[in-house]
């Protein structure tokens, strides 16, 4: 009401919508959907074009529009009073560290009789569990003895008889699977008994 009383330009009519001239549109003229692709068929395409395209490939001379790619980058401006350098190329990264070694096993105590090299039968199966649990893992085989120790086994030094305690455990942790070249032999000639540890 208040546009035909105002006049001009806003009081006509609205123009048609679009299209409004037009036939009604007839369903019959939409294409049917495409069958189904088969099974595995994105999946066999997508293969072919990993392997017609390894890495990064140049761009195709559709998308290049006739431009070349230069081959190196271009030169530096001169331009007096401004020095201008190219910028460095970022350094190499870094290797990651190494994982950091377990730490070492707990020791485990073995007692000898007094004066001798013998071991004894129960220390067989602490030595049998030890080398079980090494993967990568040094056993070392520490043995003790003092002078209080060697006159009844006959030994001439308190050294004599850790040395052959020492090597009673290597023989013993050989015989459980321990490799000869992962056994450490420690002979110390003073204290008693001896034990057994990993050590990483």
């Amino acid at each position: 009401m208040y546009h035909s009383i105002e006049g001009g330009a806003i009081a006509q009519n609205r123009q048609p919508p679009p299209g409004a001239d037009q036939p009604y549109p007839n369903l019959a003229d939409v294409p049917q959907a495409p069958p189904p692709a088969a099974p595995g068929a994105q999946a066999a395409i997508a293969a072919r074009a990993r392997a017609n395209t390894p890495g990064v490939t140049p761009p195709s001379p559709g998308a290049l529009a006739g431009l070349e790619l230069p081959a190196a980058p271009p030169p530096l401006p001169n331009i007096p009073g401004l020095e201008l350098t190219r910028p460095a190329a970022p350094p190499p990264a870094a290797a990651p560290a190494p994982p950091a070694p377990p730490p070492n096993g707990p020791p485990v105590a073995l007692a000898f009789p007094p004066g001798s090299a013998l071991l004894p039968a129960a220390a067989l199966a602490p030595i049998r569990a030890i080398a079980a649990e090494r993967v990568r893992a040094i056993a070392a085989a520490h043995a003790k003895a003092s002078n209080a120790h060697i006159l009844a086994g006959g030994f001439g030094s308190s050294f004599a008889l850790a040395l052959a305690r020492a090597q009673r455990l290597g023989e013993a942790l050989t015989a459980a699977g321990v490799p000869a070249s992962a056994i450490k032999l420690v002979a110390q000639p003073s204290g008693s008994g001896g034990f057994v540890q990993l050590v990483y």
